[in-house]
């Protein structure tokens, strides 16, 4: 648990070197800058499904975000956090989940940001992406990605906030494009992604793409080694041993030390996989899974069985994959359609429920690729 941390900074400050800018005619509506809570912002619906607008949890250049803010503390010049004032009273974080994030690691529990509300679903869904065009904190400014337009068309979609079908179907979505980008999208590129938004027959708007160190996070969340021997005595994988695998990374390379492992310490070495650069995609996820699992399979058959004496033939677990494909599901009453660990069809093998393992498909057990 992070120490609480004090992060100086001036509301008013803020107001003259970056005054709001919102039009009501692009169905946006300034209510007041503030400093407030950061825990009491709505990151998740109801159901537990993230609330961020991009494919990616955390992107990979937010993760200097905590040093920038130590080095040179608050950069007024640059766009606030936006939250929403919702009708039930409660803020909604819109912009800035980078931000949060690397707040909330340093320890820092109070910040100012923008609170606004929008004239109907559709303006709030749009914005959600258009608030990522302009320059994050650091001044780097992360690219909206092909990925996180077609997350926030397939919102639009699935929650009727528009209407793309019809003779006007692709008017609308190319309209919706443009207000996203705030105009920054050729037309070609408009275009590229309305080809490809009518090829996504995904019922889901959220995938998560992840790196190395989302997925380590999200294995640690699970009680589950992420790089080797856990001698930590608060983690709640101390004593296991265990990686957490890419797809597409070099799994025989790694061979030898899993024996060495195994030979140490007396337990099979858990092996957790995850999907790197999904965009968006679900059957890229599920196609990705069943080559990981062949190739573990692959790994078994050709090169330790042949090698190795029988005692190391299980001398590795597959465990499973991380949850990714998290969009509300209609069939489990709008709760993400994965959650914690899953097996190579999505099924969820466990997940994490008020610090305790929940196993839904209890007779499904830990999938295992041993001899």
């Amino acid at each position: 648990m992070n120490k609480k941390a004090q992060l100086v900074f001036d509301v008013n400050r803020s107001l003259k070197a970056n005054p709001p800018k919102y039009d009501v005619n692009l169905g946006i509506m300034y209510v007041v800058r503030e400093a407030g809570k950061l825990s009491d912002l709505i990151t998740v619906t109801d159901k537990g499904v993230c609330l961020q607008p991009r494919e990616k949890t955390i992107d990979d250049k937010q993760f200097n975000l905590k040093h920038s803010y130590k080095v040179n503390g608050v950069m007024y010049e640059k766009e606030v956090m936006v939250a929403e004032l919702r009708k039930d009273g409660k803020k909604e974080l819109i912009s800035g989940f980078g931000r949060l994030h690397a707040l909330q690691e340093m320890g820092v529990d109070t910040y100012f940001y923008d609170v606004v509300e929008f004239t109907t679903p559709f303006w709030k869904t749009v914005w959600k992406r258009r608030f990522n065009v302009s320059k994050d904190h650091i001044g780097q400014g992360t690219p909206q990605t092909e990925a996180s337009y077609l997350k926030g068309l397939i919102e639009l979609k699935s929650d009727e906030q528009f209407i793309c079908t019809g003779p006007g179907g692709d008017i609308a979505v190319l309209e919706a494009l443009e207000i996203m980008s705030d105009g920054q999208l050729t037309e070609a590129k408009k275009t590229t992604l309305l080809r490809k938004f009518r090829k996504n027959n995904s019922k889901y708007a959220s995938t998560v793409a992840m790196n190395k160190v989302d997925a380590n996070l999200a294995a640690k969340k699970l009680g589950l080694p992420t790089s080797g021997h856990v001698k930590d005595l608060s983690s709640d994988a101390f004593g296991q041993v265990g990686f957490v695998c890419r797809n597409g990374g070099k799994i025989t390379g790694e061979v030898m030390s899993w024996a060495k492992l195994y030979l140490d310490y007396k337990v099979p070495v858990s092996i957790v996989a995850y999907v790197e650069h999904t965009d968006l995609n679900e059957t890229k996820i599920s196609d990705a899974r069943e080559t990981f699992e062949k190739t573990l399979e692959r790994v078994l058959e050709q090169y330790i069985k042949p090698i190795f004496k029988e005692e190391f033939h299980n001398m590795f677990k597959f465990e499973g994959f991380l949850a990714q494909i998290c969009g509300p599901d209609p069939d489990q009453g709008g709760r993400p359609k994965e959650r914690g660990l899953v097996d190579v069809d999505g099924n969820i093998i466990y997940e994490m429920v008020d610090g305790k393992k929940v196993y839904p498909n209890k007779k499904k057990g830990a999938l295992a690729v041993a001899a």
